[in-house]
């Protein structure tokens, strides 16, 4: 009979041993899920499509009447000076692709495929004024751009000049030119210039609503 088999003495202490190691795997923690941060988006809205003419040609304005009267003779006549208009912003970066892309824009790209290619690139330019006049001051918000509040605009293939628009922003209405070329459905040049506000007085005049974009 064979003599029964001598237990190794290291045995215990390296039972021991993989236990502890057992017990820091479990205890190591979890790598947790990395989160892109959200993306700050401005909420846009539509506006209903016009029946504008491929070229519209801004409006004449009124000749002088033929009786005004010649100055006196001798008399110094001071011209009254122009109102100083802000510089127009270049746009070095285009956004409105980058808006439509976003979840929350869903409605408006199925509206905009219903448009006729020049309403289409409107609204394009539309959306692409919201954000670039929110870049340009972060305070100004607007959710609406109406481009030929006060005055026609003019439209050439994929270009628009509009130099009667206005945007509204905390219900608040301010005048705005802009001019603004499409290539192939996408925003490719953009310049801007924001000016005064509109008092509430004429947003009747010019059809400007005070709602926001859930009204």
């Amino acid at each position: 009979m064979t003599p029964a088999a001598k237990l190794d003495p290291s045995w215990p202490a390296s039972l021991a041993l993989h236990a502890m190691l057992l017990a820091a795997i479990v205890l190591l923690p979890r790598p947790q899920p990395f989160k892109l941060p959200a993306q700050e988006v401005v909420p846009i809205e539509l506006v209903a499509p016009q029946p504008e003419p491929a070229d519209v040609p801004l409006p004449r304005q009124p000749e002088a009447p033929a009786t005004a009267l010649a100055p006196a003779a001798g008399a110094t006549v001071t011209p009254k000076p122009a109102a100083p208009h802000p510089a127009m912003v270049e746009a070095h970066s285009f956004y409105a692709a980058k808006v439509l892309a976003d979840p929350r824009s869903r409605r408006a790209r199925a509206a905009l495929a219903t448009f006729a290619p020049s309403e289409r690139t409107i609204q394009l330019c539309n959306i692409e004024a919201m954000e670039q006049i929110h870049r340009w001051k972060a305070e100004l918000r607007p959710d609406l751009v109406v481009p030929y509040a006060t005055s026609n605009l003019r439209i050439d293939s994929g270009s628009i000049q509009a130099d009667g628009a206005a945007f509204r922003a905390a219900r608040r209405w301010y005048g705005v030119k802009f001019t603004c070329g499409v290539t192939d459905g996408v925003v490719t040049a953009f310049a801007f210039s924001v000016g005064e506000t509109i008092p509430k007085a004429k947003w009747a005049e010019y059809n400007l609503v005070a709602g926001d974009p859930e009204d």
